[in-house]
């Protein structure tokens, strides 16, 4: 009977454990039993995991990201090597560390200077790594892997977005008490999305949205024009939103009470020939400084009695002589 006991505690506490290490979905456990005479011995064993994020983790070109990867359950990582890889690299190094000090020896070089582990976390068994000044060329498949724990290893996605410049925001022209405001955004890498927001945060339709394709470099350009009626602040907000990196931008403008009470006109035509009188005026104003600034000092040279002193010496000679010969006094033979 007492046998019989023993091996159905022993049972209850396998089931327990085994329903722990489950349950936290990162640790692989092993249990053995043996019976020995009026007792039941059972043997546990953890293996530690290296776990990363299942879901990409997303990016922004010029800034910072953090790759997470870590030790479960929670054990030190001060005296294990890391290398953080892309396979599809040649070297694929992206990051080693080695004997409790990074060794980047054979690192990728467009890594150089950009990667470092939180090397106060190591004991904690976060062997994350951060990734400085992004580049478009970082996406990809990043492997954690810890070859002193019995090769363990986990793969990261990384997603980079562009940091397009805010959205243009502008007006365009006139119409029965209305304005027509054209919002663009250009350079985004994710396929944009752009809306225009009254002072209540009321998204307002589009009048005709244009998406233009990729360019050469594989980015979105998107343009809306908007007719929008006079409100309390005539404050209107354009956003764009690169949903898939989760990054926005935005830009407002005030639309004056005036704009609303006049009769229909194509601004946008109108500030361009402004724009473009004001260009030629100075670009004419320069021209013609110069022009008269050489007429002036050809003139004061022309002028100016101070010249018959850089005379050339046989010159004056000559005028002297000449006037020598019409006084009627000999001239002096130049003697051979």
């Amino acid at each position: 009977f007492s046998l019989v006991v023993t091996s159905l505690y022993a049972l209850a506490c396998l089931l327990v454990w085994l329903s722990t290490c489950l349950s936290s979905c990162a640790l692989v456990c092993l249990a053995a039993c043996i019976h020995v005479p009026d007792n039941v011995i059972c043997f546990f064993s953890v293996t530690v995991l290296v776990v990363g994020s299942t879901d990409p983790v997303r990016g922004i070109v010029g800034g910072d990201v953090i790759l997470p990867c870590f030790l479960r359950p929670t054990t030190s990582a001060v005296e294990e090597s890391v290398e953080w890889q892309r396979p599809v690299l040649e070297p694929k190094e992206v990051h080693l560390y080695r004997d409790r000090s990074d060794d980047n020896v054979i690192q990728y070089p467009s890594y150089s200077g950009r990667t470092s582990l939180f090397r106060e976390e190591l004991e904690n068994g976060n062997v994350s790594l951060k990734l400085t000044n992004v580049k478009l060329s970082d996406a990809g498949n990043y492997t954690c892997y810890i070859p002193t724990l019995g090769h363990q290893k986990t793969t990261i996605e990384l997603y980079v977005g562009g940091a397009a410049p805010r959205p243009w925001l502008s007006i365009v022209r006139t119409k029965d008490k209305e304005v027509v405001l054209k919002c663009e955004a250009e350079g985004l890498v994710y396929k944009p999305e752009l809306v225009l927001l009254n002072s209540k945060g009321t998204i307002l339709p589009a009048d005709e949205p244009t998406e233009r394709p990729m360019d050469s470099e594989g980015l979105y350009t998107v343009t809306h024009y908007f007719t929008v009626q006079k409100t309390a602040t005539n404050v209107f907000t354009c956003q764009v939103q690169q949903l898939e990196i989760k990054h926005m931008r935005k830009t407002q403008i005030h639309v004056p009470d005036k704009m609303f009470h006049e009769e229909a006109e194509d601004l946008e035509w109108k500030i361009g020939f402004g724009i473009g009188c004001v260009v030629g005026g100075v670009v004419g104003g320069v021209v013609g400084g110069v022009v008269v600034g050489v007429v002036v000092f050809l003139f004061m040279r022309k002028n100016n009695p101070n010249n018959a002193l850089k005379q050339h010496p046989e010159e004056k000679a000559k005028e002297t002589n000449d006037g020598c010969a019409d006084s009627g006094i000999p001239l002096l033979e130049e003697q051979q």
